[in-house]
């Protein structure tokens, strides 16, 4: 098993301006494709839209790196 980040890009229309951001993931999986289906099923929950303060998810720009340890 594996640590994944998976960062999602986000945008939120605020009627003057789109403001872009990322949510991130961390997931424990064996393979990138897996936590990236962990990720955006987690990331589409209420309490997920919330913590983004509603900002829409950009699907089509997904990132997924294996956790590098630093310590």
């Amino acid at each position: 098993m594996s640590q994944w980040n998976v960062t999602i890009a986000t945008v939120r229309d605020t009627g003057t301006e789109l403001v872009r951001g990322r949510q991130i993931w961390v997931v424990d999986v064996a393979r990138p494709h897996e936590a990236r289906e962990l990720a955006l099923t987690a990331a589409v929950t209420p309490d997920a839209a919330r913590h983004r303060r509603g900002a829409l998810l950009d699907t089509t720009s997904i990132d997924v790196d294996e956790w590098q340890n630093g310590w």
